[in-house]
């Protein structure tokens, strides 16, 4: 190590000392649209870095997934070579762009196909987080992507705050801090006590009048509910982490929130 620049040290010492996996964590949450990273395989222009924005969305796990269409130059790159990387940054910055935080997820993507057993959840998630992708799905011919296998993640918290995090840090168990512990009781409890307020949820948050609705799965940054009449899966984000003692409240913020969407 002793040919290392002491700065690039001082940073990688600066950024672990913090909680910079944690970070990268909520800073995905927090944002929607990120720079995606692949290899051109465009005949003779093969081997060459290739960038365009994409929205995004996470799945229980924390890995980001996109929405992108089969005749983009992007999927053909990943189609030819599913190693990339997803570049997200501070939004809302003014002036000097480098003060902010940003952060890339390098690894392997994989194609998720309608029939995988995830499809229908990560629809439910990604159309949370962006509106106009039913629209997509219905004219065009559009699939997903998951950043399945996350390799590594390069952490800029700011100037002087810098360093390389293996990607299961920044990654997340869906039932982790108590919530696997209280997520079936809770579930019940919603779906025996509160179907009504599920049915507020679905109508304020998407405009749905369902018939009837149910709580299906509840994890770490959301939960999922089933409606019938009309058929269909939501979800609905905590916008962060939770911990098993703050699902209550956490259920009860949503709820409001989807109040106040819908007026």
């Amino acid at each position: 190590m002793t040919d290392v620049d002491p700065e690039i040290l001082d940073a990688a010492r600066n950024a672990e000392a913090g909680t910079p996996d944690a970070n990268a964590r909520r800073w995905m949450l927090e944002t929607q649209t990120a720079t995606l990273c692949t290899t051109l395989a465009r005949r003779g222009m093969e081997g060459f870095p290739y960038g365009s924005v994409v929205p995004f969305a996470l799945d229980a796990h924390g890995r980001p997934f996109i929405l992108i269409a089969r005749i983009a130059t992007h999927t053909q790159n990943l189609r030819a070579d599913p190693r990339g990387a997803l570049f997200v940054r501070q939004p809302g910055l003014d002036d000097d762009p480098q003060k902010g935080w940003r952060v890339t997820f390098i690894g392997t993507w994989e194609r998720v196909d309608d029939a995988h057993p995830d499809a229908a959840e990560l629809h439910a998630r990604y159309v949370e987080r962006v509106k106009w992708a039913e629209g997509y799905r219905e004219t065009h011919d559009f699939h997903y992507w998951r950043l399945a296998d996350v390799q590594t993640v390069r952490y800029i918290g700011g100037f002087g705050e810098i360093t390389w995090i293996s990607g299961d840090r920044c990654l997340r168990d869906p039932g982790g801090a108590g919530v696997a512990e209280v997520a079936p009781g809770a579930i019940a409890h919603m779906n025996e006590d509160h179907a009504h307020n599920l049915l507020e949820m679905v109508a304020g948050r998407y405009g749905v009048q369902a018939a009837s609705a149910q709580m299906v799965s509840l994890d770490r940054t959301g939960f999922l509910v089933h409606t019938r009449g009309p058929e269909g899966l939501h979800h609905f984000g905590f916008g962060r982490e939770i911990s098993g003692a703050d699902v209550r409240l956490a259920v009860i913020d949503v709820l409001r929130r989807a109040r106040a969407h819908g007026r």
